[in-house]
């Protein structure tokens, strides 16, 4: 912030308050207008102490100086206007939630929202997998992360199977396998997936599982909590995937089919 310590003098107070717009280097129409509010200081009628009105245009100037205020035309690195938000970044530099967002239609400016969608990260001519669950149509696409899970479950498509959900790992449903699990260890693994990240499970704490989530989801067994191989990630259908869920906590267990897009 820049202080003038005493205003009655307005050539030293001028130094002072020039000396501080040069160390924060404001643009030099800011500067101008507070040569000019100075000069006018002994004329100022309208307000008992006119250091009071310099220092609250000078807070307004520099506060949008500092904070970066957006201004028409400023685009973010999804072609909206830039709003000043934080925007998670997964590592693998895809912007998420699912590591994936999409603008909404509404108008451009801070108003403007974000909602999780594959459109921005994962387009559909990406897809390797397509997925059906009853009435539900997905389509997903491998993890790079994960390339020894992902040749170990090659030979396993097409996948045909019963979705039930969970008991233990919050909002998500699985597929069993009992003791059949893919000769592979553990790989891009993790205990929190997001809402259509799909897990596979291969240790041998519990029974070999794929996890695929739909809200919140700590992947866990009644012996404690597991880590399973993050191997592929939603690209279409992320819209109904929570309807699905649901379909499958109230309604019971559902159809599925894994197979690939190619």
């Amino acid at each position: 912030m820049v202080r003038a310590p005493c205003v009655g003098d307005t050539h030293r107070d001028r130094g002072a308050l020039e000396e501080g717009v040069g160390v924060v280097e404001v643009a030099a129409d800011i500067e101008g207008k507070l040569v000019i509010a100075l000069d006018q200081l002994a004329t100022a009628q309208e307000v008992a102490d006119a250091s009071v009105r310099i220092g609250l245009e000078l807070a307004d100037e520099l506060g949008a100086a500092i904070t970066g205020e957006s201004k028409e035309g400023d685009a973010d690195a999804l072609g909206g206007v830039a709003g000043g938000e934080i925007e998670h970044v997964g590592a693998d530099g895809r912007s998420l939630a699912c590591h994936a967002c999409i603008m909404t239609d509404a108008p451009a400016g801070r108003g403007r929202s974000r909602q999780a969608g594959p459109a921005a990260a994962y387009p559909a001519s990406m897809a390797d997998l397509h997925i059906r669950v009853g009435e539900f149509q997905f389509e997903a696409r491998w993890e790079g992360a994960a390339p020894r899970t992902r040749e170990a479950l090659r030979p396993w498509l097409p996948i045909r199977s019963k979705l039930i959900h969970c008991k233990w790992s919050g909002e998500s449903t699985w597929i069993p396998f009992g003791e059949e699990r893919p000769d592979v260890g553990f790989e891009n693994h993790t205990s929190h997936p997001a809402p259509g990240d799909i897990l596979i499970y291969t240790g041998d704490v519990s029974e070999c599982e794929i996890l695929f989530p739909y809200g919140a989801c700590s992947f866990n067994s009644r012996v404690g909590q597991l880590a399973g191989n993050h191997f592929a990630t939603l690209t279409s259908g992320r819209e109904r995937l929570v309807e699905m869920g649901t379909r499958v906590l109230w309604e019971g267990a559902m159809e599925i089919e894994i197979t690939d897009a190619g």
